[in-house]
């Protein structure tokens, strides 16, 4: 088997392989995983922050953008990375274009690929138009109302030129396959694996003396966590003892503070502001539920993150978690985005400790799916088939 040399336009915003960032996560792990199978990745992205090197696998970092909107930065981005392509193709001979962080308007108008094989994703539910999300014009007024017709003829256009579409749910990819039938729609879940040297061991809640709880997002309105904050204030006026704890930062903390410091809970909820991935697995493995309140979220990598140390979640019933989690047999969804809803499904866990031991098991079989081996198998196979139709056609 001959290896394979794939450029990546746009492998994340920020590449990482230790810090808190759940794209670059994403991105480093499959394409770190091809690297130590052998294959040659020569990257583009806009920031990085790698610990662990590799000969196979290259990183060019764009930086800073010089446009004075920052609306227009993926337009500067796209054309830095066309460059890139265009500077390596002189001495590289490609198998594949891989477009990695390709949402909103990250993708104006269809990327380069010199005539090779366009892959796109992992993609995952719902175009991101989170008012949330967005950072506040600069001057007053943003040009973004402009470009988001543009960005989404470009998004729609890449999608039709794509030869494999990759997706991170079984439901995503049927869509995505009935929509673009020229395209191939693969399943691809996280790779999720608990760091070398953590040790899961069983554990019983039987004998705690209270729950622990963790919330690990930004602290932003669309992923609500002041209805976790409304939770455990009413189980603990119900006198169920829960403490939690709070991994992100964002603007909804002040409102946060301010609820703790008014219902006095200050004793039951600890913000920590953000720390690194390793830390985050070390506060799972301590936990006894993670709890989700996100609404649509688009994976939830946390969510799988803390089921393969045995974790379970209680997760709101929209996006990514609808599908990763099975409601009542590896975790628990809520239907009801309140402080109430929530807090009725800890209340259910905490007064049946069984459930909660059945819980966890399930979580941890369910993610053995998610193994590296498991899904950089999966995914080499389908980049190599690529490579072997895109030959046959030219040839």
């Amino acid at each position: 088997m001959k290896n394979l040399s794939i450029y990546v336009h746009s492998a994340s915003n920020y590449l990482t392989d230790h810090q808190s960032h759940g794209e670059g996560l994403i991105c480093f792990s499959l394409l770190n995983g091809l690297a130590k199978r052998g294959h040659k990745i020569y990257a583009y992205a806009r920031h990085s922050d790698i610990l662990e090197k590799s000969e196979n696998f290259q990183v060019k970092t764009g930086g800073k953008h010089l446009v004075p909107f920052d609306s227009l930065a993926s337009l500067e981005h796209l054309r830095r990375g066309d460059k890139l392509l265009h500077s390596l193709a002189d001495e590289i001979d490609f198998d594949l274009v891989w477009y990695m962080s390709p949402c909103g308007l990250e993708c104006p108008t269809v990327p380069k690929t010199l005539g090779k094989p366009l892959v796109i994703g992992p993609l995952y539910y719902s175009w991101p138009e989170n008012k949330a999300m967005l950072s506040k014009p600069r001057f007053g007024i943003g040009v973004r109302p402009l470009l988001v017709p543009l960005a989404k003829r470009g998004w729609q256009k890449t999608l039709e030129a794509a030869s494999l579409i990759i997706c991170s749910t079984p439901l995503h990819a049927d869509t995505i396959q009935a929509e673009f039938p020229n395209s191939q729609a693969l399943c691809l879940p996280l790779i999720v694996e608990s760091p070398s040297g953590i040790d899961i061991q069983a554990r019983n809640i039987k004998d705690k003396d209270y729950l622990n709880l963790v919330f690990i997002a930004n602290l932003v309105p669309n992923k609500y966590p002041l209805v976790l904050c409304q939770a455990v204030k009413i189980l603990k006026d119900n006198g169920i003892k829960v403490r939690a704890t709070f991994l992100g930062d964002g603007v909804e903390r002040e409102n946060l503070e301010k609820f703790i410091y008014q219902e006095n809970l200050a004793d039951v909820i600890t913000l920590k502001g953000r720390v690194s991935n390793k830390e985050v697995y070390d506060y799972l493995l301590n936990a006894d539920l993670l709890v989700s309140t996100s609404l649509g979220e688009p994976y939830g990598r946390n969510i799988a993150e803390a089921m393969c140390v045995g974790t379970p979640s209680i997760c709101h019933n929209s996006g990514g978690p609808a599908e990763i989690v099975t409601n009542g047999v590896d975790g628990i969804l809520v239907n009801d985005l309140t402080g109430e809803a929530f807090a009725q499904s800890i209340r259910e866990i905490y007064n049946d400790p069984n459930l909660w031991q059945s819980l966890s098991k399930e979580a941890i079989l369910k993610s053995k799916n998610w193994t590296n081996e498991a899904v950089l198998s999966r995914l080499e196979y389908a980049l190599l088939e690529l490579r072997a139709r895109y030959k046959n056609k030219v040839t």
